[in-house]
């Protein structure tokens, strides 16, 4: 059995990311050892308001995405979210979500962020709705308890966590951005050049050298 390892770094409001969902889910797909992490981008400085500026760049940016990629952007994620006079483009929540479910494995953790993919970039959902984020958990199995932790400090803590480790590998390759997908054989940690598989995600499975 191969040692090889993958390690996908993503964040659920990255555009770029969600471009790159279907590959994402391609590679889980293989059956080979996938690692997630969730790197909680927008924070701090980064937590962007849409109305002072952001919006316009993120509306090209989206277009340029679905281009390239073939991933859909609602006109209501538009209208709602892109040019809304209050959206911060925040990570915690879903951060905080991914955190929830990461211990369960990569496919948990995706089918989770394909839910809060779809409230967002289809259904056109606030980063700022904490109920939409506990829903999509509930819809995952997550009894009413634990996604209720969405919001705590402890929570909060532990997805601190995850980003940090994601952030640590980053560096080690030189990337500046997610999404990132690593390699690890053989202590060997190299970074994959994801876009190559834009608009044919399944090729990304040639990559694997042995499928567990």
């Amino acid at each position: 059995m191969s040692n090889e390892k993958f390690t996908i770094i993503y964040d659920t409001y990255c555009g770029w990311c969600y471009g790159a969902a279907p590959i994402f889910d391609a590679l889980v797909d293989t059956g080979t050892n996938v690692e997630v992490l969730h790197r909680q981008l927008f924070q701090g400085p980064l937590a962007y308001r849409m109305s002072e500026g952001k919006g316009a760049l993120v509306l090209k940016a989206d277009a340029r995405i679905q281009e390239l990629t073939g991933q859909k952007f609602s006109q209501t994620y538009k209208q709602n979210v892109v040019l809304s006079d209050t959206e911060v483009l925040a990570s915690h929540y879903t951060a905080q979500a991914a955190a929830l479910v990461h211990e369960q494995g990569p496919r948990k953790e995706f089918a989770l962020r394909q839910r809060l993919e779809r409230a967002r970039y289809i259904e056109g959902i606030l980063a700022s709705n904490r109920d939409a984020v506990i829903t999509a958990l509930l819809a995952e199995g997550v009894s009413a308890n634990t996604a209720a932790q969405i919001g705590t400090q402890a929570l909060a803590d532990k997805a601190d966590l995850v980003a940090r480790k994601a952030e640590n590998l980053m560096a080690q390759v030189g990337s500046q951005g997610v999404p990132t997908i690593l390699r690890t054989e053989g202590g060997l940690i190299t970074q994959i050049d994801h876009s190559a598989f834009y608009g044919r995600p399944a090729e990304i499975a040639s990559l694997v050298l042995t499928a567990v």
